[in-house]
C-alpha cells in the first residue's frame, strides 16, 4: 500500500493543539444515505481515512459552530478491547467560557444525540470524529471558578469508537453565516 517508511515529518507543520472552533451536526442532519460523506479509493497511503466530498445536509440543517477557548481544547485516543479485539477510542475536550441559560441549555439540549464531529488542528487538518453507526456522545460538565482561580464555563467531552477521518470537504454551518 506504499507504506515503505514513516520517517521524521519536515515538510509540513506539526503545531500542537487544536482550533477554537468545533463543529457538530446530528446524524439525522444529513442528506438520508448519501449525505455523509465517507473516503473513497484507496490508492495512497492515508486515503482510507481520507474524506474529500463535501458532506450535504438537509434543508435547513449544517454543522453548528462552538467555540472552544484556545488553549482548552484537546483531541486525544487509546486503544480500548481485548487482545486482538481493538479499536480506537477518541475523546475531544473543549471549554465554552461563560456560565448562561442559553450556554447550559445549548449543551443540555445535546446530551441525547447522535454526532458528528469536527475540529481542526493547528496545523489545519480538519479531522472527523464518529461515523455512520459509530456516532459521537456529547457530555458536559460546568464550573463556577472561584473568586481567585479557575474557568468559569462549560466543559464539553465528545467521545465515540472508531476512527479518525480527515475531512477535506467544504463545511456546511447552521446558522449560514451572514456576510458582513
Amino acid at each position: 500500500m506504499g507504506f515503505e517508511s514513516l520517517k521524521k515529518n519536515k515538510v509540513r507543520d506539526n503545531a500542537p493543539g487544536i482550533r477554537k472552533t468545533i463543529w457538530i451536526a446530528e446524524i439525522d442532519w444529513f442528506v438520508d444515505g448519501t449525505g455523509l460523506a465517507t473516503p473513497g479509493a484507496s490508492t495512497n497511503p492515508g486515503d482510507t481515512l481520507r474524506i474529500t466530498a463535501d458532506h450535504t445536509f438537509k434543508e435547513g440543517f449544517g454543522f453548528i459552530p462552538f467555540h472552544s477557548t484556545l488553549g482548552t481544547g484537546q483531541l486525544t485516543g487509546e486503544m480500548v478491547g481485548d487482545k486482538e479485539s481493538r479499536t480506537n477510542k477518541p475523546t475531544l475536550v473543549g471549554k465554552h467560557p461563560g456560565l448562561t441559560a442559553e450556554i447550559v441549555e445549548f449543551f443540555q439540549t445535546r446530551k441525547s444525540g447522535d454526532y458528528i464531529v469536527l475540529v481542526q488542528t493547528l496545523a489545519g487538518e480538519v479531522i472527523q470524529l464518529g461515523e455512520m453507526g459509530l456516532e459521537c456522545e456529547i457530555m458536559y460538565s460546568f464550573d463556577s471558578g472561584t473568586v481567585e482561580s479557575g474557568y468559569q464555563g462549560v466543559t464539553a467531552t465528545i467521545e465515540n469508537y472508531g476512527k479518525l477521518y480527515f475531512y477535506e470537504g467544504d463545511i456546511t454551518e447552521y446558522p449560514i453565516p451572514v456576510a458582513s
